[in-house]
């Protein structure tokens, strides 16, 4: 199997990950999202977000058009459901296609592209202290280890209009994408993300080996842990 996903509650219940992958007409989709910790239905509103976007990649949607219409009708469900309108989510969508990979995302789980021994490609945070990385401040992998990184600028279901952003490329035989909540990156460097990948054979071998280290770091005692990978395989 070229892709493979999974998710742990971690230290955090309920568990507000969420993850779908579907293969569909020659064409790989995958959504995340991670429901607001703290606030109320953070479990239910990534199952309702990762829903409705994967619904409208499914009707062939573009991925920054999945996200808008993902947060239209997270709104439009607000108005009838008061356990949900403090409510909100992070969103990864990621279409892999006619050897092209095209994303868009909003909050702050992150989308990878790995090729040719490098990172070639990640998603952009809401979050201040992407932000100070953008000014030269820290560097990339510094990001996690901020005091406050948790705070973020987006995310959907919280504002009537939201702003993903996007990224677009051709993909080759031997590439690899990571798509994961901040239970996983904020545990896992980016450079051992790579170390990793060069000692994997398949989807799930990588992510085997990523999750070990987040959970020997976490204890499994942190925020719910979910990822899924996928290898460009020949043909």
């Amino acid at each position: 199997m070229n892709h493979y996903s999974y998710t742990n509650v971690g230290g955090h219940e309920p568990n507000c990950d969420y993850a779908q992958v579907i293969e569909h007409d020659d064409q790989v989709l995958i959504v995340l999202s991670d429901g607001l910790n703290g606030l109320p239905s953070g479990d239910q509103a990534s199952k309702i977000i990762t829903d409705a976007a994967m619904e409208a990649f499914l009707q062939g949607e573009s991925p920054a058009s999945v996200c808008h219409i993902a947060n239209q009708k997270f709104r439009e469900m607000q108005f009838d459901n008061v356990d949900l309108r403090r409510a909100g989510a992070t969103l990864c969508v990621v279409k892999i296609a006619d050897g092209r990979c095209s994303w868009a995302n909003v909050g702050d789980s992150h989308i990878y592209h790995f090729s040719n021994g490098a990172l070639m490609h990640h998603s952009v945070d809401d979050t201040p202290t992407y932000k100070a990385f953008l000014r030269g401040e820290l560097d990339y992998e510094g990001i996690r280890e901020q005091d406050g990184r948790t705070g973020m600028t987006v995310c959907v279901g919280q504002k009537e209009t939201i702003e993903p952003h996007e990224e677009e490329f051709a993909m080759e035989e031997g590439d690899a994408i990571l798509v994961c909540s901040d239970g996983l990156w904020e545990y896992v460097y980016e450079t051992e993300m790579l170390i990793d990948l060069h000692k994997s054979f398949h989807a799930e071998d990588w992510a085997k080996k990523m999750l070990l280290r987040a959970t020997q770091r976490s204890h499994l005692k942190g925020d719910n842990i979910t990822l899924v990978t996928y290898f460009k395989l020949a043909g």
